[in-house]
């Protein structure tokens, strides 16, 4: 029972989430800090990159275990094995044993926990009963994670200001471990043993990257990509320095910091909530750009913590504006089918540039000192953005979007939880079709590969030779059997008037209900949706 309610699979696999993605926001705080206690930059610039390169690899190799195996079976062994690890890490740092063993455990533990959120993608299709609900939860995992990106750094901070490094990395093991309790709840439904499991696709990530470097002139879209994850990676090096060094302040700084920005990032979705549309995604996309920035001109020229603070702020605003930008319209202007491996091919190049900014962030320290080098990248980060604002724009001034059918399919209550933007996007994919009167438009026991909604006339709906009552515009049919990937459950004949309707196919729907809010939804549902289409 949780406050009085049962715990059903679906909460537990939720409040999992919360837990773990506090655990893994925590632990890198207390991992990056202590790396430079006992290593200096170089241990601490090693294990920035390790964490970047560790949670790609682990994502990929779980996430295809997840597509094969009890999916029940594998996240909650996944929980138990980072808990594992995370306490070996403590104990090995508190014993004063070798730091590369205290550092190895936990950045695969963090690697490790980077996989709960794909492996939750495919879990939750077959924990609730209707696509809607399954937006909703979708909604809800991204309102958790928003909210873990300021409570773990915080909850770091308090801890280093209270305990040393490797004593605070208990913490972040007792928030694994406490996990695992309500995850006891997930079960699997029995239909989850018949399901059909479809070959996995090869050479998606070339003909995904082929892509993405034609959004744009010149590559555009990937060169931004590519400066502001290399930013990210320097700044989790170059931060840490920053504080213990140029601020003396104390350690618990680098956590309070690092939470500013995950406050920051709860101000920017509540502002992209409001102005984010299809027709201004990539200028959102290059504004959040702009803003990292921004924000690392802020922190380089200030001269104390508060001006830090504003800084990360800044930063944590721009990211929360970017995401979006970015996933929607790599999505929206992709080819048709293509559009899953150019999400994934994202996800090449956000690790490689954490690792690239990591791995330079002691050298250009060293070289220029820290301001002067968060200084260096900031600008550069901002002449890129001057070079690809105007042909980014011109994307966006050439997207024509009609109001009708995003207005339509706003008020189908399947897609009542997604953003606009979302649901502007899925309009911009959407086919037509006219049926007349006594046509067939679906039938029971038939495969189905795209979702219905009706813009006029009425939709006659039998089960099983039973009539049902009919469907008018605004709502929608077929969406279960994309779901589950199951037959067709009910005939669907126009009525006598003749019907006329919208289609989305199988990957765009899927791809908006399983989430699409940030970067690791995002390239979730983009995994799921190219492995069930290979």
């Amino acid at each position: 029972m949780v406050g009085g309610a049962r715990l059903t699979p679906r909460i537990g696999l939720q409040a999992g989430w919360a837990l773990t993605t506090t655990g893994r926001l925590f632990a890198p705080v207390a991992l990056l800090v202590l790396a430079y206690q006992r290593g200096g930059p170089g241990a601490l610039a090693a294990t920035s990159v390790a964490l970047a390169v560790v949670g790609a690899v682990m994502s990929a190799v779980i996430g295809r275990l997840g597509d094969r195996r009890h999916l029940g079976w594998v996240i909650i062994s996944m929980v138990a094995t980072a808990g594992v690890l995370l306490v070996l890490s403590t104990v090995a740092a508190v014993l004063d044993g070798p730091l590369l063993v205290s550092l190895g455990f936990g950045t695969l533990a963090c690697g490790l926990l980077a996989t709960y959120r794909p492996l939750q993608a495919s879990l939750l299709p077959w924990l609730v009963r209707t696509p809607r609900d399954l937006a909703a939860a979708n909604v809800s995992a991204a309102a958790i994670e928003s909210g873990a990106a300021l409570a773990g750094p915080a909850l770091a901070g308090a801890a280093l200001l209270a305990t040393t490094p490797d004593r605070a990395l208990a913490i972040g093991a007792a928030c694994i471990v406490l996990a695992l309790v309500p995850m006891t709840a997930i079960r699997m439904p029995a239909a989850y043993a018949t399901r059909v499991v479809g070959p996995v696709t090869r050479g998606s990530y070339l003909a995904g990257l082929l892509v993405l470097f034609r959004i744009g002139r010149g590559g555009a879209m990937a060169t931004l990509v590519l400066a502001q994850t290399f930013a990210r990676g320097a700044l989790s090096v170059l931060l840490v320095i920053l504080v213990i060094e140029e601020l003396r302040v104390g350690e618990d700084v680098v956590g309070w910091l690092w939470a500013a920005m995950g406050a920051g990032g709860l101000v920017g979705a509540a502002i992209g909530r409001v102005v984010l549309r299809v027709t201004r995604l990539l200028r959102f996309f290059v504004l959040g750009v702009a803003l990292w920035g921004v924000g690392l001109a802020v922190i380089a020229l200030g001269s104390g913590p508060w001006v830090v603070v504003t800084g990360m702020v800044v930063i944590g605003i721009g990211n929360a504006l970017e995401d979006p930008g970015l996933f929607t319209s790599v999505a929206r202007l992709a080819p048709r089918g293509l559009a899953a491996q150019a999400l994934g091919a994202v996800e090449i190049i956000v690790c490689t540039g954490m690792a690239l900014g990591s791995a330079a962030a002691p050298g250009l320290a060293a070289a220029l000192d820290v301001r002067p080098a968060i200084l260096v990248i900031a600008l550069a980060v901002l002449v890129l953005v001057a070079i690809y604002v105007r042909p980014l724009a011109r994307l966006d001034r050439a997207e024509v979007q009609s109001a009708a059918p995003a207005e339509l399919l706003s008020g189908a209550k399947i897609f009542e939880p997604l953003p606009l933007v979302t649901v502007e996007h899925l309009a911009s994919r959407l086919g037509r079709r006219e049926y007349a009167g006594g046509e067939t438009v679906i039938t029971e026991g038939e495969q189905g590969d795209c979702l219905y909604v009706v813009e006029e006339g009425a939709a006659e709906v039998s089960v099983r030779g039973v009539a049902r009552p009919d469907l008018g515009p605004g709502e929608t049919f077929g969406e279960i059997a994309l779901l589950h990937d199951s037959p067709r459950t009910a005939t669907v004949v126009a009525g006598g008037a003749g019907l006329a309707v919208y289609t989305l196919w199988r990957e765009d729907f899927l791809t908006a209900i399983r989430g699409s809010s940030g970067s690791a939804e995002a390239l979730a549902a983009a995994r799921l949706a190219r492995d069930e289409a290979g």
